[in-house]
């Protein structure tokens, strides 16, 4: 009796040193969880990572309003052809719209008071647009090239205006005169709450939580593309408009007009054919073509006897000039020559001895019929 009363003894203190340390290694890890929480929430609060917004749901002070930013360039004109670069600033006009007082902290708690003074100034910052990136893109990208489309301006305050970004871009040659859309895509965050805790051992440095955001803002920009000179040229014709292969000293004929709205003195026309065409006299000057008024150029073209039969081979005309505003000024314009096809010759000639033939035997027969 005595043995079996010591071994159910023995059972319950087993039990309960069991359960003693089950207790134990609950405690341990319960507390290990809310060191590591503590641990990650102020690591959070210094490095200003995002914090769940449950976070903020007994700020003292809820305050609205957002960054908002606005693009302007330093010039909106370009030419045609032309390589340059567009300066762009970023202002931020952001401001806050509104403020609400959650909580009023305690009268009789200064580490209360000191943390709301600190929210509140905090707060401040959330006009602030930071990390601020633009990508500059071109609606007509067959008239715009954008060289070099991205830039980081930083952190920018209300009221601030940026550092100045740079934008290199071209002009195409064939880009039409008008007005272009270039669309600055603006992405950026801010602080969309902060809120700040206090704390008894240490009111004068309370703990402080943000909860930040992001924005994008599409800011259209007009570009506008002109040409450099008042005075536009138009090729009407060329003669004569087919060459044979391997033929020498062509005289080729162009007949231009200048359908623009200013005068074209100084002007010198220089032709630079494709390749298989081979120019023996290659400028033709123009003291003066006044507006709507017509002229000839007079070039000398060899062919090569490798030109491809059939193609249509293009003659660039380089005009350089003058005009009422401006000097050396250039533009260009193209014509075109049809290489004949081999053999077209004898065809015509063959033709025409066939029909010369033809008529020799209508007459003879004719003839004989009367005798």
């Amino acid at each position: 009796m005595i043995d079996k009363w010591s071994k159910n003894k023995r059972s319950i203190d087993d039990s309960e040193k069991y359960a003693a340390l089950h207790l134990a290694r609950f405690v341990f890890v319960a507390s290990l969880i809310l060191s590591l929480s503590s641990v990650l929430l102020g690591l959070a609060a210094e490095s200003g990572a995002p914090i769940p917004p449950e976070r903020f749901s007994a700020d003292y002070y809820k305050v609205y309003g957002t960054p908002n930013l606005t693009a302007s360039l330093d010039k909106s004109r370009i030419y045609q052809g032309e390589e340059t670069a567009l300066t762009m600033t970023l202002t931020n006009r952001g401001r806050i719209t509104s403020f609400q007082i959650n909580e009023e902290p305690a009268a009789n708690k200064r580490e209360e008071i000191l943390a709301a003074q600190r929210e509140l100034e905090l707060e401040k910052q959330r006009t602030v647009a930071q990390d601020v990136s633009v990508l500059l893109r071109a609606e007509n990208q067959s008239a715009i090239d954008i060289k070099r489309s991205v830039a980081f301006p930083g952190n920018i305050r209300e009221g601030q205006t940026s550092s100045r970004l740079e934008f290199p871009l071209e002009a195409y040659e064939n880009a039409l005169p008008g007005s272009y859309r270039l669309l600055a895509q603006v992405n950026y965050t801010y602080q969309k709450d902060v809120a700040a805790k206090e704390d008894e051992d240490r009111p004068e440095n309370p703990d402080v939580y943000y909860w930040y955001d992001s924005l994008s803002q599409t800011i259209p920009i007009e570009l506008i593309v002109e040409r450099r000179s008042g005075a536009q040229f138009q090729v009407l014709n060329v003669t004569p408009t087919s060459l044979r292969p391997g033929s020498e000293g062509n005289v080729i004929r162009i007949r231009v007009k200048n359908v623009g709205d200013d005068r074209a003195s100084d002007l010198v026309a220089r032709l630079r054919p494709e390749s298989g065409l081979y120019v023996s006299v290659d400028e033709s000057p123009i003291p003066t073509l006044a507006p709507q008024e017509e002229a000839e150029l007079l070039y000398k073209l060899d062919v090569s006897k490798d030109a491809l039969p059939g193609k249509n081979y293009q003659l660039k005309i380089l005009f350089q000039f003058s005009d009422s505003r401006r000097e050396g000024l250039t533009d260009w314009e193209n014509a075109y020559v049809r290489i004949e096809e081999e053999g077209r010759e004898w065809a015509l000639a063959i033709l025409l001895f066939l029909a010369l033939l033809a008529a020799v035997l209508i007459i003879f027969i004719r003839r004989k019929k009367r005798v």
